[in-house]
């Protein structure tokens, strides 16, 4: 790995990040101004019906990871024209995708919607033009996947970053003009403008990457070798992805079952937090799997295997930066968010558990992508998959004798540390060269011990002040000067303090 690809590597992060700190203050935002207009109910039922084309679209979740991979590994190899006539074999079978939920929305999914969900009669009819355009819109997100793939293959991040805080854009529009149609059903207007949204965004993907992109030119050619490939692959990640898509939306539909379309609204909130959170420090993921994969392709292993602990630990250690003192705060930044005596109830319990859970899910996420770029995901999908599965009726069991809402959410930390360790033994089997002690204790244990100190003390700090804004923001200075501090001291290698350092006298020179 060259001296180019750490600087390429650094660069997408940067603007991934940035990316996220333009965004994440209007998708927050959004989401008060949405549930502000919409109500608890509403908002409740817009994340159910929604949810339940998300588990009909779980085969678009296996295809998107496939398509990224073969790209990845296309481009590592060399070869254009396989590059090209890969793109246009995962835009071929994205369209199968499509129709194929269309098929499974208006069949399976609209009878469980009128049959089994939690929603109040005279709400149905909405409900109902919602999970329609639901599915529209998860069409427009199901063909746009090759092209995001490209643009994410060829490290265009500074694009897919402006891309993003358009989609942002377009639904801060859409949150702000429902106030525009009075008399009419909100719920109904909203879902309308979120399907046009989505479209907008993958027409914009698509012109792109056409014009950029050679790759990118259509063809209706089937090439045997690639398709099979890509099948293979994705046949293999499908159950895996099943399992986990029903995970997350089967949440939900157990917290339906037990209380409602109210304590839909907070598992909802806690999915947009934790998503919000985790997308900070998978910035850092992202980066870094394009080139993960195209070392592996390369056979360059221990540059690779570098790259995926160094990943771990400066992802782990970024999404600690936001933890810490969102966990210590909860109540008031939620609050804050929300409006004060809005939060639904338990969403703060929620939310501070499934931000551990998170930490886990990226950990998980970047084993993941060694696992990828091997191209054999059978175990991975099989075990993990498995592991997923069983997770929901043990959710239900516990809910059921408990009848304490946070249970579920603790049951899903403790599958998330079984996920882990058996995903870095499944990685130890196919990549031999790959060390479990090492990447546990560089990539886990140390960015772990480093947030737990800072959680730990900062802790203490919360009993010296009344809760609010001064508090808060202390609060996020000093969880923020630890962690680096204790970073520079612990977190990196030599090599990569002395460039830190150097930087640093650079700076200080021009100064």
């Amino acid at each position: 790995m060259t001296s180019n690809d750490s600087k390429r590597i650094a660069r997408n992060a940067v603007y991934l990040y940035g990316r996220m700190l333009l965004t994440v203050g209007a998708s927050l935002y959004t989401t008060r101004l949405v549930m502000e207009t919409l109500g608890v109910h509403n908002y409740g039922i817009y994340g159910l019906v929604g949810g339940i084309v998300a588990i009909l679209g779980f085969i678009n979740g296996t295809m998107a990871g496939a398509t990224q991979r073969f790209l990845n590994y296309e481009m590592g190899g060399g070869d254009p024209d396989r590059t090209r006539r890969t793109f246009s074999n995962a835009l071929l079978l994205h369209m199968a995708i499509a129709a194929l939920v269309v098929v499974l929305g208006e069949t399976v999914g609209l009878w469980y919607v009128n049959s089994h969900l939690n929603i109040a009669p005279e709400r149905m009819y909405a409900a109902n033009v919602t999970y329609q355009l639901s599915i529209l819109a998860a069409v427009a997100s199901i063909v746009q996947i090759p092209y995001v793939a490209s643009i994410m293959a060829n490290e265009r991040m500074n694009v897919y970053a402006g891309m993003s805080i358009l989609n942002v854009g377009l639904k801060l529009g859409v949150a702000m003009s429902l106030v525009l149609f009075p008399g009419l059903d909100t719920l109904i207007i909203y879902a309308v403008m979120m399907a046009a949204a989505a479209w907008i965004v993958a027409a914009l993907y698509r012109a792109y990457c056409v014009r950029k992109f050679s790759e990118c030119r259509f063809s209706r050619h089937v090439d045997r070798g690639i398709f099979l490939s890509m099948l293979k692959f994705s046949g293999w990640d499908l159950y895996g992805n099943l399992c986990y898509t029903g995970r997350v939306q089967g949440t939900i539909v157990i917290l339906n079952k037990f209380s409602g379309t109210a304590l839909n609204a907070a598992g909802n909130l806690t999915l947009t937090v934790s998503g919000t959170i985790t997308s900070f420090a998978s910035a850092v993921t992202t980066a870094f799997r394009p080139q993960i994969i195209q070392q592996y392709a390369r056979r360059n292993y221990s540059d690779m295997l570098t790259l995926l602990n160094n990943c771990a630990r400066y992802s782990f250690l970024l999404m600690g930066l936001l933890v810490a003192p969102m966990f210590i705060e909860m109540d008031y930044l939620l609050g804050l968010w929300l409006g004060f005596g809005d939060v639904p109830e338990y969403t703060a319990t929620f939310c501070r558990i499934s931000l551990i859970a998170a930490c886990g899910e990226l950990l998980i996420t970047t084993v993941c992508i060694g696992i990828h770029a091997t191209g054999n995901v059978k175990r991975l999908s099989f075990i993990s998959g498995t592991l997923y599965l069983i997770e929901l009726p043990a959710m239900y069991l516990l809910l059921k004798y408990t009848g304490r809402p946070p249970v579920v959410y603790c049951v899903h930390c403790l599958f998330i540390a079984m996920v882990l360790l058996a995903d870095t033994i499944i990685l130890k089997i196919q990549l031999n060269s790959f060390r479990i002690r090492q990447f546990w204790r560089k990539g886990v244990l140390v960015p772990l011990l480093i947030v737990g100190a800072v959680t730990g003390s900062a802790l203490w700090m919360k009993t010296l002040g009344e809760e609010g804004l001064m508090r808060a923001i202390l609060m996020a200075m000093f969880t923020t000067a630890m962690t680096l501090s204790l970073t520079y001291c612990f977190g990196i290698d030599s090599a990569t303090r002395n460039m830190v350092n150097n930087k640093i006298k650079r700076i200080i020179k021009r100064q």
